[in-house]
């Protein structure tokens, strides 16, 4: 099926029609044609189709599955932000109480899992049996209680306690008793995360994975049988602790699988906190996910009403894990229970749970059966005295800044050593931060309005508008200026406003805006642009990043116009829109000047790219620009890009590092005047 039929299909999806306006049912206006959401909704749609058939022919063979094994898994530890691992230092295990029920014992505890994050777990012992037991490592998800989300889903471990299993029930960190954060970029607007390449599922992993370290230290524990199990977010962490570590022996997700083309088309990243996804730069999808657990035993626990994971991508998931393992003849290893009524986790399916594992890990066809059991009170379950309580110095609420280190930004006095730094955070934008950003990046106008307006396509089915004006020439051939608006800017307070000359004589170039994705007399409002944003992350990509696709493909369509002399073009952006156009201008060797308004400072507070900080940061990326791109800052004094002037000065370019107040003065006034 053709690209564009895959998009014409999407079109006419009704899910992806809400509050969307055709273009084709509108007069051309070039302000208005980039927030069209019709068009954006369709081409990620048509986006997730793509990836899932890509991450499918990764893995379409035992032999390509072997084959790219490795390379897979590092790319997912990776995106958890665990590549490389945390070291393994001493867990500092503490025992606070031990509450004996009959037939087995609760061991109330904490361990750190890093140096000063604390983790707050509960471990089901039972008393009868001889060992060692196989065990669990238990996510009980979302259920909030004072003392942690352990001390409300006893329900949760009883099954398996009861049945021979020890069983370690690890609070997460958004609803544990010291309190960590899930929802980043889905709450507080901390678009930072994806900028460092930071998902509190990485942390979680890393805590589980930290608890059966403690598992195989005790000598009562059988650590070739070991399950990971959990619910919600607890599904979450079954799936990608039972992908990142193979000593989880079997893996039992519940209520948490869904792929990509479903989380994109039912909007899903609306219901779902930032644990529910990795930083999917690789662009992997959950069957890749089953391919990685594979050989090991997998089932899949799903409701028939889940809002959160409708029945169409959970079979869809499932129907290519069952072809992955059937082409490795491990057809029988692979499952799935699906029971009626919403999102939960049922009694039925807690007793499957179990069985399932009975099978793989004691070689038996169980039966199951739950009885009652007496609660233990929240409070004695608690490690820290719930999370009221004085806790002991930690980090668990930093985590986001700390657990995977920032680029830091080192100071250069040689040409040559800064010339190799260059070349290196280069190739990593290139090779990480902007892996998916389109290969072309050719102009292809497809509507044309009056006074030079055009809509061009910069990826399939995705239009911006732009907005010319081309003054007569005695030579025929002048420069240009491509103003990139922020959102909310017309062209009357665009460039037209900001290039006004006087009192400096009129510069001769042509004139351009364009309105990058998102951007036009209106904007995208802030639920429309966290859901791109989100759902751009899932597809590996992020919404500056496709705007900077977007500035490039203007750039294209600027130098294809019979006026431009093939010399000078400029760029020019107020805020984060200057950051884009700064780093389409590396991209694009044609851009010779990036003027810049009221810049943000550094990627925490700037245009989100996936991963950038871990390479480089604002003032280190525009220093890249020297010394052939003449670099203009306007109004701002103070030494915030002190870093960025050094370099210009290192390479013998300081007159092209610029401080001005106004466009037309840095068009006017040559550079070293």
């Amino acid at each position: 099926m053709s690209f564009k039929l895959k998009y014409i299909l999407m079109l006419v999806l009704p899910l992806l029609v809400s509050g969307a306006r055709p273009l084709a049912a509108q007069e051309f206006d070039a302000e208005t044609v980039s927030l069209d959401t019709l068009l954006m909704n369709a081409y990620l749609a048509g986006e997730a189709e793509i990836l899932r058939t890509e991450a499918a022919a990764r893995i379409d063979t035992p032999e390509k599955l072997e084959h790219e094994r490795e390379a897979l898994h590092r790319e997912f530890m990776f995106m958890l932000g665990l590549d490389p691992l945390p070291p393994r230092g001493d867990l500092q295990l503490t025992l606070v109480r031990t509450v004996k029920r009959k037939g087995y014992e609760i061991d109330v505890l904490h361990y750190q899992s890093l140096p000063g994050f604390y983790v707050t777990a509960n471990l089901y012992r039972p008393t009868t049996g001889t060992g060692p037991f196989p065990a669990v490592v238990w996510g009980p998800g979302h259920s909030s209680d004072e003392y942690g989300a352990k001390a409300l889903r006893q329900n949760y471990a009883i099954p398996w306690v009861r049945n021979g299993y020890i069983t370690l029930v690890i609070d997460p960190i958004q609803v544990a008793e010291v309190f960590g954060g899930h929802g980043g970029t889905n709450r507080w607007g901390r678009w930072d995360w994806y900028s460092r390449g930071y998902t509190p599922m990485g942390i979680e992993v890393w805590n589980a994975m930290r608890g059966l370290d403690y598992l195989l230290s005790r000598p009562d524990v059988d650590g070739e049988r070991i399950t990971i199990n959990g619910v919600s977010g607890g599904g979450h962490l079954s799936w990608m602790a039972g992908t990142a570590d193979p000593r989880f022996t079997v893996v039992q997700p519940v209520a948490g699988t869904a792929d990509v083309l479903e989380h994109v088309t039912r909007n899903l990243q609306r219901h779902h906190c930032d644990c529910a996804y990795f930083i999917n730069i690789f662009r992997h999808d959950w069957p890749t996910l089953a391919a990685l657990i594979s050989p090991r035993p997998l089932l899949l626990h799903n409701s028939t009403e889940d809002l959160y994971y409708p029945v169409a991508g959970f079979t869809r998931v499932f129907e290519r894990a069952r072809e992955i393992y059937a082409q490795q003849g491990l057809a029988e290893k692979v499952g799935i229970f699906t029971v009626p009524g919403p999102h939960a986790y049922t009694q039925a399916q807690r007793e499957k749970a179990v069985q399932w594992s009975d099978r793989w890990l004691k070689g038996i066809e169980s039966e199951v059966h739950e009885q009652p059991f007496k609660k233990v009170p929240p409070q004695e379950l608690g490690a820290l005295g719930g999370m009221f309580a004085r806790h002991p110095p930690n980090i668990n609420d930093r985590i986001q800044e700390l657990l995977i280190p920032t680029a830091r930004l080192r100071e250069f006095d040689n040409p040559i050593e800064w010339r190799l730094e260059r070349a290196r955070i280069l190739g990593n934008l290139r090779s990480m931060v902007f892996r998916n950003l389109p290969a072309s990046h050719s102009a292809r106008v497809v509507v044309k309005g009056t006074h030079g307006a055009v809509a061009l396509e910069t990826e399939p089915g995705l239009q911006v508008g732009v907005i010319s004006y081309v003054p007569k020439s005695e030579t025929g051939k002048i420069g240009a200026v491509l103003y990139v608006a922020s959102e909310g800017e017309t062209e009357a307070e665009g460039i037209w406003n900001f290039m006004r000359a006087y009192p400096f004589p009129g510069y001769a170039a042509s004139r351009h805006m364009v309105y990058p994705r998102g951007t036009g007399r209106e904007s995208w409002n802030s639920n429309l642009k966290k859901k791109y944003n989100r759902l751009a992350m899932v597809l590996g990509r992020s919404l500056g990043e496709m705007r900077i696709q977007d500035i490039l493909c203007s750039v294209d369509y600027v130098c294809s116009l019979p006026s431009f002399d093939g010399k000078q073009l400029t760029l020019v952006g107020r805020g984060d829109a200057g950051i884009l156009a700064a780093y389409a201008a590396l991209l694009d060797p044609r851009v010779t000047r990036v003027i810049i308004a009221d810049p943000p400072v550094s990627h925490r507070d700037g245009p989100v790219l996936l991963d950038v900080l871990r390479y480089t940061d604002i003032p280190q990326a525009l220093a890249l620009l020297a010394p052939k791109v003449e670099l203009v800052f306007l109004s701002r004094p103070d030494g915030a890009f002190d870093y960025t002037r050094n370099v210009y000065k290192l390479l013998g370019a300081e007159q092209k590092f610029r401080v001005m107040q106004t466009v037309a003065q840095a068009l006017n006034v040559p550079a070293g005047w």
